[in-house]
């Protein structure tokens, strides 16, 4: 290594970067888990005839919302 490239590297950048990549992290969760949340809710307040047309069942409920948050972060 160089005596120039010594200097230029910041004692702390990969830090900083790990702070970084856990930021985005955290955001990601929390955007899963807000989908999560709005499909829980909006299952749930369907009543029993209107998801039994569609074919879910309120146990199916935690199922279908996992894979909603699961395919949101896919797609983003």
């Amino acid at each position: 290594m160089k005596f120039q490239n010594i200097l230029t590297a910041h004692p702390f950048e990969g830090f900083h970067n790990t702070i970084q990549q856990f930021r985005a992290d955290h955001a990601e969760r929390r955007r899963a888990r807000a989908v999560y949340d709005r499909t829980w809710r909006e299952l749930s307040a369907m009543s029993g005839r209107d998801r039994a047309e569609i074919g879910i069942h309120s146990s199916d409920i935690p199922r279908i919302a996992s894979e909603a948050a699961v395919m949101s972060r896919k797609t983003s």
